[in-house]
């Protein structure tokens, strides 16, 4: 292990860990015959999908996330398709989580395969951070067959960036310094957050790398991009400010919102609901343990073609209760969603919140079944708090 600290002068040590080939590692793990093949996970290459992750072996021809099947099978056209097992899954990304737990009580975590860990000073047990996030590799090693890449950083972005070189079982430490090294001479879509459109759009301006980026003033980016244009200019500087947040610390919400990317794109309509309960309930919990209410339900749906739409529904008075929002947002998926187009995200949203206060008048005109559907929910939320939120769940959000 490392015995010279890198960070020792760094305000903040941010870890971002990033679990290699998610999916199709797990699948692996759990059927050994597929070690050293190809493997595909997210539907049959016939569907009109797309690839949610890769083995590494199918990686070296050129498939990635994202790639529509077809594109998968004809690149790799030997390889094993799998449409995925999503309780596996977010049963393995709940061990993980309580994994990263042990290492730091800042935790936040930014999807199913990856966290960002604010671990200052959680190192003195260790020795060195590096000692810390060897062992924590070590520990996800043993308990679950699986590795991760992790990115050390005293940044947010650039522990995102980090965690990215060197994989699979990678671990990264960068500071501004090794930031600019690295990825100055990098197309600029080698940003995490620059995708193909952006990089187009740079391109007309005349900006190809990282570095021509990085030397364009904010305020000529401002006026090409707008806001996005500071970003920008932030990002291919390194520059990050943005905190860490454990779920109990995180700031104050203008809206609550819970959403997923689905292991495989989904058409059944059974499973939509499922999920958009199970959405509905994870938010409407967040608004009831920080006392808020919201009148306006908002769902987003991204098909299977990256296509997203969002749908909103302002309620006569504002709930926090996961039955109305379930209900609402049920009526503004569109029809075509599940019988003609298939789902890759969902994910559903309570927005222009108030305070619940209590209030003689508003309880006098609440009718008996809303106030029974509270009564239930706080029963409900005793549960889950003393038990753990998976100790009672909503019938339904089976998938």
């Amino acid at each position: 292990m490392g015995g010279v600290d890198r960070t020792v002068n760094w305000d903040r040590v941010i870890l971002h860990v990033d679990m290699d080939a998610f999916f199709a590692a797990i699948e692996i793990r759990n059927h050994p015959h597929l070690k050293g093949k190809q493997v595909i996970v997210g539907g049959d290459e016939n569907f009109r999908s797309v690839v949610s992750t890769c083995s590494y072996e199918a990686r070296k021809y050129g498939v990635h996330s994202g790639m529509p099947m077809k594109e998968a099978k004809r690149k790799c056209p030997d390889a094993v398709y799998i449409s995925g097992t999503l309780n596996s899954y977010t049963y393995t990304s709940a061990i993980l989580q309580s994994i990263f737990e042990k290492y730091s009580p800042v935790v936040e975590p930014f999807s199913i395969d990856e966290v960002f860990m604010d671990i200052t000073g959680c190192h003195k047990i260790y020795g060195t951070v590096e000692n810390l996030v060897t062992l924590m590799k070590e520990e996800i090693k043993n308990r679950l067959s699986l590795t991760c890449s992790a990115g050390i950083a005293p940044t947010k972005y650039l522990a995102k960036m980090a965690s990215g070189e060197n994989k699979p079982d990678g671990l990264t430490i960068i500071d501004c310094e090794d930031f600019k090294r690295l990825f100055y001479p990098r197309q600029v879509d080698a940003l995490w957050g620059v995708g193909e459109s952006t990089k187009k759009l740079l391109e007309k301006i005349g900006v190809r790398t990282v570095a021509d980026l990085a030397t364009r003033k904010e305020k000529q980016l401002r006026g090409y991009f707008g806001k996005n244009g500071e970003a920008l200019s932030h990002i291919s500087r390194g520059i990050d400010h943005t905190e860490v947040y454990s779920y109990e610390n995180r700031p104050h919400d203008k809206s609550m919102s819970h959403e997923t990317t689905l292991a495989v794109d989904i058409s059944e309509i059974d499973k939509i609901y499922a999920t958009l309960l199970w959405l509905s309930d994870k938010v409407a919990m967040r608004l009831r343990k920080d006392n808020y209410h919201g009148r306006t339900v908002s769902v987003k749906v991204r098909s299977s073609d990256f296509n997203t739409i969002t749908r909103d529904k302002t309620l006569f008075r504002p709930t926090d209760q996961s039955k109305v929002i379930y209900e609402t947002a049920k009526k503004l998926v569109p029809r075509e969603y599940g019988l003609k187009i298939k789902i890759r995200l969902l994910g559903v949203r309570v927005s222009h919140l108030e305070k619940k206060h209590t209030n003689l008048q508003l309880s006098l005109i609440e009718d008996k079944s809303y106030k029974k559907l509270c009564a239930g929910s706080v029963a409900v939320d005793k549960i889950r708090d003393r038990y753990g939120s998976s100790s009672i769940k909503l019938a339904g959000t089976r998938l």
